[in-house]
């Protein structure tokens, strides 16, 4: 039992999780004959880190369960201590934080009273993941230095790594792209001086990512192929998969709608064939969001409200809550403003209810602009101000920038000239900061229309 044990184990740090599994349950039947409760559990809990991995979270839920009850039964408190802890994963990737951070907590505290300094530390990375996800950027940096500085106090190269990666992967959203950078090339540079070739091509997948978020399409390009061939090597398909989910980002992104359908296309049958229900369905949403784009209105709302279902099905609220977000923005396209304001006001609500900031924030934007555009200029400028506040209390700098262009635009169709050409010198100015050429090309060409005495042109673009 303890050989088939140990198979199903490495067969899941090989990322070969159907064969894990299959391993796995013969192992359990046969410590269920042999009556070793222990064994049992330890099954019960690497079943659940199969599913975890497989990202099946409800599966992975319910087998977590049944091994801390397992462990609790025979007085096993660092097993009860390390279900606790995955179990707080699996909520935070489903976007319960609250239910998370208890969770988390709770395991931390067993893991501190077991002395077990590993366990203790990884609870406080997931925590500041948390915080992260909430749109608290200090509160999450603060977390994630702490624990990087506990991995390498004990010595732990891998959990240190793990940690830059981390912040560099935060970092990126909020647009601090040259530190994001930085701190994913040092956690490269680390995974690679203790052989961990997987922690190497994530790194590079992120870097990828944050390139092409700047702009930088074909080195963006280059580095998710390079990434793409290394999870390929070590026979990585989820890697792959997310690389090449990537790859159509930058298609989309490139305004080749043809190219990027094909990738999500492609990506979306790959997750499937793995059994990863939530990377298929974020295929599902970009695909809506590339019909969105064409102009093909009815197409997309049918995939969003498909790919909506299917994350409320599977418990993932961020999901759901962006397809309603995205959604209200097709509505908006179409002029219905009422339609796009209900939804817009939903997804708000949600993003709001399970601690979404930037969501949250994103939402009250839109709703600006729509006023913005029914020529409601006073009630958009008091929503875009607030939003603008929100996307800065959370470090949010191209949220809080797009809010300040929109201003200056309505300054600029109010006649208010002196002052919209204030706003929009400093809207190009950030963008420009920021790395964000388009956002800072916008604001040329809406100062461009403003002689320095009034406006030349008081036509409006759409926000």
């Amino acid at each position: 039992m303890e050989c088939l044990q140990k198979l199903g184990y490495v067969l899941i740090r090989e990322k070969r999780l159907l064969e894990a599994k299959e391993m796995l349950v013969k192992a359990k039947m046969v410590a269920e004959i042999a009556g070793d409760q222990l064994g049992v559990a330890q099954c019960l809990q690497n079943l659940g880190e199969s599913s975890y991995m497989h990202r099946q979270y409800q599966e992975a839920r319910a087998m977590f369960l049944k091994a801390k009850s397992a462990f609790e039964n025979i007085g096993e408190q660092l097993g009860v201590a390390q279900c606790l802890r995955r179990l707080g994963d699996t909520s935070r990737l489903e976007s319960r934080f609250s239910e998370a951070r208890a969770m988390l907590l709770e395991a931390k505290s067993a893991f501190d009273s077991i002395r077990d300094q590993l366990g203790a530390t990884q609870c406080l990375r997931s925590l500041g993941e948390i915080s992260y996800m909430e749109g608290r950027y200090p509160e999450a940096r603060a977390r994630l230095l702490e624990a990087k500085a506990a991995s390498e106090n004990i010595g732990d190269q891998l959990g240190a790594a793990q940690c830059l990666l981390t912040l560099g992967y935060f970092s990126q959203p909020v647009g601090r792209h040259s530190e994001a950078r930085a701190m994913v090339l040092e956690a490269k540079s680390a995974f690679e001086n203790i052989g961990d070739q997987l922690g190497a091509a994530v790194c590079l997948q992120k870097l990828g990512s944050i390139s092409w978020l700047e702009g930088r399409y074909s080195e963006g390009r280059a580095m998710l192929l390079e990434a793409k061939s290394a999870f390929d090597t070590i026979e990585d398909p989820l890697g792959a998969t997310q690389c090449l989910q990537s790859l159509g980002n930058i298609s989309q992104m490139e305004n080749n709608y043809p190219g990027a359908r094909e990738m999500f296309l492609e990506a979306k049958s790959a997750f499937e064939n793995i059994g990863d229900q939530l990377g298929a369905t974020e295929c599902l949403y970009s695909l809506g969001h590339i019909s969105e784009l064409e102009g093909r209105y009815p197409e997309a709302r049918a995939m969003l409200l498909e790919a909506k279902s299917v994350f409320e099905n599977i418990g993932f609220q961020l999901g759901a809550a962006q397809c309603l977000q995205r959604l209200g923005k097709t509505s908006q396209k179409e002029n219905k403003y009422p339609g796009a304001r209900e939804m817009l006001l939903e997804a708000k609500l949600v993003f709001e209810n399970i601690g979404e900031q930037v969501g949250a924030a994103e939402c009250l934007q839109s709703l600006g602009n729509i006023s913005w555009l029914e020529g409601r200029y006073p009630e958009a400028r008091a929503m875009l101000l607030e939003a603008k506040l929100a996307f800065e209390n959370i470090g949010d700098h191209f949220g809080a920038t797009e809010c300040l262009y929109s201003l200056g635009h309505i300054s600029k169709l109010e006649g208010r000239y002196p002052e919209a050409r204030a706003m929009l010198l400093e809207a190009k100015s950030s963008f420009e900061n920021i790395g964000n050429q388009l956002g800072a090309a916008q604001c040329l060409q809406c100062l461009d229309k403003i002689s320095p005495l009034r406006g030349l042109s008081q036509v409006g673009s759409t926000p």
